[in-house]
């Protein structure tokens, strides 16, 4: 599977070490795009990921499209990728408190995974609370799963209220 990060901070390098760390995707299938050239510098030579200061670039090249960012950044992230996602691809969120009716019309985009996870996600211990779109196939849940289990426990909930729960 191709993946595209949208923001390589913390938590977007803990989901990319993670990845790698558990083979479920080499370098090569990896892009990362952030504003700081700091950032990208560190996670192209740490991990041999391709990085990229284009948000559309990343994005246009993975089958799943992390979205990374802080939450002041998404209104700017949204804009810049609205409608210039395939069909096929699924977005999954780890953006706090951005709900899926944000985020579907603010990208034009109907296959979204929208997860919390918490800080122990960072070191391979967390749980990771999700839902996702009646968009998403069995397919893409299985990798979003898949993805999540890299950090450790995942829960798929059918409500994405259950989420707001679980971070309360």
């Amino acid at each position: 599977m191709k993946i595209a990060f949208i923001g390589g901070g913390n938590m977007g390098e803990a989901m990319v070490s993670a990845i790698l760390d558990k083979g479920l995707a080499k370098p090569e299938a990896i892009w990362v795009s952030d504003i700081s050239e700091a950032r990208l510098k560190h996670l192209e030579q740490k991990y041999g990921v391709a990085v990229t200061g284009s948000n559309r670039q990343a994005a246009e090249r993975g089958e799943v499209v992390v979205l990374a960012i802080k939450p002041q950044n998404l209104t700017e992230v949204m804009a810049e990728l609205n409608g210039q996602l395939k069909p096929a691809q699924l977005v999954l969120s780890i953006i706090a408190g951005a709900r899926i009716n944000t985020l579907s019309p603010g990208l034009k985009h109907g296959c979204i995974v929208r997860v919390m996870p918490n800080t122990p996600a960072q070191i391979g211990e967390g749980m990771s609370v999700w839902t996702a779109t009646a968009e998403v196939t069995e397919q893409q849940r299985g990798w979003a799963g898949a993805i999540l289990g890299t950090m450790g426990k995942e829960i798929y909930v059918d409500d994405e209220r259950y989420i707001d729960m679980a971070t309360a």
